[in-house]
């Protein structure tokens, strides 16, 4: 009855080493760094007026088209920009869920009548008829006459930004 005993330990100390040997073979990765697109070293631009998303490419990827007097110091492709007015752009690609944001401002602060183009990153303008239109916008015409109501007819490129008025499910 005892060899049988001694047998069953010596094949379960058998195992036990076994996954040992196997546990400390196994590479470690705990000082390993994942690296994910968007979390590569930084953007060659902070923000960009015209930029262009790459169609084909999930996750989005985008160019920044702005022409600079020289490149930023993170852009590893910077070419003249064409035509004669000289300066340079950056065609490095950047890949991120979200669009970068632009340089110029929206001509206005907030909107509650946004009209917008169904594009990935819309052209938009803001129909709201206010009292006077912005310092920063330069179309504006006359909604209403009395009284007086104007409506800013700039286009925007990129999302309308927040509403005016809040609405009535959101609370206070």
């Amino acid at each position: 009855m005892e060899i049988r005993g001694m047998g069953t330990t010596a094949v379960l100390a058998l195992l036990v080493a076994g996954l040992a040997a196997a546990a400390a073979a196994r590479p470690s990765h705990a000082g390993a760094i994942i690296r994910l697109p968007t979390s590569g070293g930084g953007r060659p631009w902070e923000c960009c007026d015209f930029v262009v998303r790459d169609p084909d490419f999930r996750p989005p990827r985008w160019q920044c088209n702005d022409v600079a007097a020289e490149c930023p110091a993170a852009c590893s492709r910077c070419e003249e920009a064409p035509g004669d007015g000289g300066g340079y752009v950056c065609r490095d690609w950047v890949v991120s869920l979200l669009e970068p944001p632009v340089c110029t401002p929206r001509p206005w602060d907030c909107c509650d009548a946004a009209v917008c183009t169904r594009e990935y990153v819309p052209f938009c303008r803001c129909a709201d008829e206010v009292e006077a239109c912005p310092s920063n916008c330069s179309v504006c015409e006359l909604a209403e006459a009395d009284p007086p109501r104007y409506r800013c007819l700039d286009q925007f490129h990129g999302y309308p930004g927040p509403k005016c008025t809040p609405l009535p499910w959101m609370g206070n």
